[in-house]
């Protein structure tokens, strides 16, 4: 699989992003640098509005049923008292934002918004309390509809912005889609590489007759396993990416969990001496309990192990790197968090393995995923794995790499699991690989909806 980067983890005091389900932006936008002078003139606007997330402006979100998220009311300096502002439902604002972009975005209706409290910014603070905006969904409103909630921002005492103080929330309500449950059970999992992705373009891919979301999986690209030099730990690490979409499940996990998919976390070496295959025993039972910290903490639905960028060596606390070191794992893991979903990437020392204590891998894996354009029957390296389990012939979207219509077809013919696709994203969108599984699969073909890029 490709290799995820780790990036510096970068503090930002602000993003301002500008865009919305259709288009996101790819620059930060940083608040200007004013002169003090600017402060006390009563012609300049200081308060201005953001969401959770750090958007100004324009942000977009999905919701099934409703949803909820905050709002903040800043200052572009600290209040020299306190201050109390409002923030209101008004259609002024979604005006101004159709009339600037040349769209016809309607407003989801007022009675289906609730905003719960002031924006009340203590003197010395510049970044008010949340406020709550609870919206909901309704008979009326379209199959997944387009909608905006308009804010804007009021108080007395500091001017509004007039350019940062109207924000257009962007709303896709996926209420009335179908689930990705098929009938026959074939799974189509999206391995995406998150530094590259937006979780969310998994919500763009649906049959055209059913109305199914194609994907019934999709695995976060990946979390790493690490060593820790001055504990002589390995500990689960998350570059930004993941982490951001992790710290904003709600925003863009929770979307494709109500619709029912199901969120891995994959877990791959990281270029140092700690691996999926090398643990000892009681090495394998701690990180296992750090992962189902890390599943239950984030609702994450399981883990996929990847064995590859390690640097295995002989190092004290660390076994021989083998496939029964990486069963371990597996098998410790299964134990840990039964209810969630343990999987293996068919790669490395996890192209075979054997029992741990007695129990065969079929009792601990729940989907082994073949590499690229594999497709073998794994009962002989994963003794007890149903073939339900088995995940063939692997789509590799950057390279290319697929299978022909065929062999699709087999899988499906001779009961697998399914397939898997790696690296989805709008600039690695093909119609025809898509239409080439759903034929075999379900026997429709794929609409592709929303370009939704990477956000933040």
């Amino acid at each position: 699989m490709k290799l995820t980067k780790i990036n510096n983890i970068k503090t930002l005091a602000l993003t301002l992003c500008m865009g919305g389900l259709m288009a996101s932006c790819s620059d930060s936008i940083d608040l200007p640098s004013m002169g003090e002078e600017l402060y006390t003139s009563p012609t300049e606007s200081l308060a201005f509005l953001t969401n959770k997330y750090g958007a100004s402006n324009v942000d977009s979100l999905y919701f099934s049923d409703n949803g909820s998220t905050d709002f903040y009311v800043n200052l572009l300096k600290p209040a020299s008292s306190a201050q109390t502002f409002t923030i209101v439902y008004d259609l002024k604002a979604l005006n101004n934002y159709n009339m600037a972009n040349g769209t016809k975005v309607e407003a989801l209706p007022e009675d289906l918004v609730t905003i719960t409290g002031d924006a009340t910014i203590a003197a010395g603070e510049s970044k008010s309390a949340a406020v709550k905006i609870d919206y909901k969904s309704a008979e009326a409103l379209a199959k997944n509809g387009l909608y905006a909630i308009p804010l804007v921002v009021k108080g007395s005492g500091v001017e509004a912005s007039k350019e940062k103080g109207e924000f257009v929330l962007m709303l896709r309500d996926i209420t009335k889609m179908p689930d990705c449950h098929k009938e026959n059970g074939l799974q189509v999992i999206s391995c995406m590489e998150i530094n590259d992705a937006n979780p969310l373009y998994n919500l763009s891919f649906t049959l055209e007759k059913s109305g199914k979301y194609l994907f019934d999986q999709v695995i976060l690209f990946s979390g790493n396993i690490n060593y820790n030099e001055e504990t002589g730990e390995v500990y689960n690490y998350n570059n930004e990416n993941i982490a951001h979409c992790l710290k904003y499940k709600e925003k863009y996990l929770e979307p494709l969990q109500r619709k029912g998919m199901k969120v891995i976390l994959g877990i791959l070496g990281n270029h140092d001496r700690s691996g999926v295959a090398n643990l000892t025993k009681e090495g394998a039972k701690a990180f296992a309990k750090e992962l189902k910290a890390v599943c239950d903490a984030y609702n994450l639905d399981g883990v996929m192990f990847d064995d590859e960028y390690s640097s295995y060596g002989s190092y004290p606390g660390f076994d021989t790197p083998s496939s029964s070191a990486a069963a371990r794992l597996c098998y410790e893991t299964k134990q840990a968090m039964p209810d969630k979903l343990v999987q293996t990437y068919v790669y490395g020392k996890l192209s075979y393995l054997p029992s741990v204590d007695g129990h065969t891998p079929g009792t601990f894996i729940d989907y082994a995923n073949q590499d690229y354009r594999v497709m073998s029957d794994l009962s002989n390296d994963y003794e007890g794995l149903p073939k339900k389990a088995m995940i063939q012939a692997s789509i590799e979207l950057a390279r290319g790499y697929a299978s022909s219509a065929s062999t699709y077809r087999s899988i499906r013919e001779a009961g697998y699991g399914g397939t898997m696709f790696f690296g989805l994203s709008p600039k690695r969108t093909y119609p025809e690989l898509f239409n080439r599984v759903a034929n075999a699969f379900y026997d429709e073909n794929v609409l592709i909806g929303e370009r939704i890029e990477k956000d933040w």
